[in-house]
């Protein structure tokens, strides 16, 4: 399942899935260099977590959807 990595809140990672509940993590799970804001493929089975691999070619493509977006956004108040 594809997620967005939002926030560390003390020993907790939070996800947003792309459908669904937010996910929380250990952070000792995530993998070395992780980011905030960067999007994640989270296997899950019976309600495990079973690998966090980040989507960083995804991730680029969806920063660049989202600042397209927003300098559409800009130009259209102007």
């Amino acid at each position: 399942m594809k997620m967005v990595l939002e926030e560390i809140e003390g020993e907790l990672a939070r996800f947003i899935p792309d459908e669904g509940p937010l996910v929380h993590v250990k952070k000792d799970r995530l993998p070395e260099n992780y980011r905030l804001g960067e999007l994640y493929e989270v296997t899950i089975e019976d309600e495990r977590i079973i690998s966090i691999k980040p989507l960083k070619k995804e991730t680029e493509e969806r920063f660049a959807k989202m600042k397209q977006k927003r300098a559409k956004l800009l130009n259209k108040k102007r």
